[in-house]
């Protein structure tokens, strides 16, 4: 099976790193969530903004998200993921794939919903996404005290709200006593799952897109 995991924003600076480190780096990251004969790509966004923190950000990603979901499909992948927790592009690109395509947000909120009642999003207030990586462990503790408030608030189970955060969850898990999810892996295990089951989005709520011409970059016409 192969999932295309799409990163929507645009890639980082180069840093020097082997193949074989970065491979093992993003091994680490799905390792909880899909079996190991299952072949996760990573690919980000040539055109679109830096990181995803407005609605601004999602309607510059969401084109060149579809545009890549498309491409997952004509190039034989069984399912397509957006790492995401706005769900750029993901409503518009179920509508134009057959195969299966999860946003992280929606598998969160749906596993969230079986797993407790109350349920909280989590995020470090006061960090900018593209900062979340600069110091993890002050971004962890900041983490921990929304995740302490929520559940003074009466939270049962946590949705970490960036997937800028995905690693984190397990520890604080541990740390809280509560289910903590991570959209992302969430959204990759269903995706497997929904390969296996012989599973994908309704057409009938997600139709085919009548054909016609569109241009946007890096777009053939329709």
């Amino acid at each position: 099976m192969r999932i295309l995991l799409i990163i929507p924003i645009l890639g980082r600076d180069p840093i020097k790193e082997e193949a074989a480190q970065r491979k093992e780096r993003q091994r680490r990251r799905i390792s909880r969530y899909v079996r190991p004969d299952t072949q996760v790509d990573f690919v980000n966004i040539e055109y679109g903004p830096a990181s995803i923190e407005s609605r601004y950000d999602d309607v510059m990603a969401a084109p060149f998200v579809v545009k890549k979901a498309e491409w997952a499909e004509k190039n034989g992948y069984d399912a397509v993921v957006v790492s995401c927790m706005m769900d750029p592009g993901v409503k518009a690109a179920k509508e134009a794939l057959d195969i299966p395509i999860v946003g992280p947000n929606e598998a969160a909120a749906a596993i969230a919903s079986i797993l407790g009642d109350k349920v909280a999003r989590v995020y470090p207030r006061g960090l900018t996404v593209l900062e979340l990586a600069e110091n993890p462990e002050k971004t962890y503790k900041t983490l921990l005290e929304n995740a302490k408030k929520a559940l003074d608030e009466g939270a049962q189970v946590l949705i970490l709200s960036c997937t800028g955060l995905t690693g984190m969850a397990e520890r604080l898990q541990k740390e809280v006593g509560v289910p903590v999810l991570e959209g992302e892996g969430l959204a990759l295990a269903l995706a497997q799952l929904f390969v296996d089951a012989g599973l994908s989005q309704s057409k009938l709520a997600y139709r085919k897109p009548p054909k016609k011409k569109r241009i946007l970059p890096g777009f053939e016409e329709a």
